[in-house]
């Protein structure tokens, strides 16, 4: 009976060995773990984008159907945002000022003033801004229309619709 009870246990030499090798594990899992997360708001900013892109055009497609080409160019200065079903869980909401220092990384918001949408850049990422603001994306909505008549106004008559695009405002790029 004796000799069973000692097979079971394990020495302070076996379980310095396991301490061990569990932090070494855990050292190399959290040296490859802030790349993943980097990655994981990348994919995540990029598919809201998309989906953001894809409610733009429905919207345009049921005002056209419904007769109403006119209000169009209203879009170009709404808040994208309010066309999805459910927001994004990071999205912080309209701002009229807005300081994006003091908003939570890998967030979103609308600014009420420029009319643009703005995603702030969360850590972990290869992210460069090019040309504007540090860590922050702004994006525009675009209203691409064909002006026969050369006014500078859309004309549901007379003037072709090309589309709604969500566009930089400032250069910058992520890479994966």
């Amino acid at each position: 009976m004796r000799l069973r009870q000692q097979a079971l246990g394990f020495s302070l030499l076996e379980l310095v060995v396991v301490v061990i090798a569990v932090a070494i594990l855990m050292g190399v899992a959290l040296d490859r773990l802030p790349p993943l997360v980097g990655r994981a708001q990348r994919a995540a900013f990029l598919q809201v984008r998309s989906d953001l892109q894809s409610a733009l055009v429905l919207e345009a497609a049921e005002r056209i159907t419904r007769g109403e080409s006119a209000t169009l160019p209203e879009l170009a200065a709404a808040n994208p945002m309010a066309l999805l079903l459910t927001p994004p869980a990071n999205y912080v909401g309209a701002l009229a000022t807005p300081r994006p220092e003091d908003l939570p990384p890998a967030s979103w918001y609308f600014d009420d003033v420029s009319k643009t949408l703005a995603y702030r850049v969360g850590k972990h990422t290869r992210f460069a801004a090019q040309d504007g603001p540090e860590r922050l994306i702004e994006l525009r909505v675009a209203f691409v229309f064909d002006d026969r008549d050369a006014d500078g106004v859309f004309d549901a008559a007379g003037d072709d619709f090309g589309g709604l695009r969500l566009e930089p405002v400032h250069a910058y790029a992520w890479p994966d």
